[in-house]
């Protein structure tokens, strides 16, 4: 079966659930350049930007992605 990487589910947590600050902290063990940077804070404010239920609702589909026998 595929195995997610747990760092990049807390990832995808903090970039849906968390605050800047949270996502930015998530990401940088991974030691992104600069414009890795960029363009992680430029998605983190655009998805803030979408309506809760939207949000919930691409989280509820990125679980059922992961548990999916097409994923296994």
């Amino acid at each position: 079966s595929a195995e997610i990487c747990q760092r990049f589910v807390g990832i995808v947590q903090a970039l849906y659930l968390g605050t800047p600050a949270n996502f930015e902290a998530a990401v940088e063990p991974f030691k992104p350049d600069a414009d890795m940077k960029a363009a992680a804070t430029q998605l983190k404010t655009l998805v803030d930007l979408l309506p809760k239920n939207t949000k919930d609702s691409i989280l509820k589909l990125m679980d059922k992605i992961v548990k999916s026998p097409l994923c296994a």
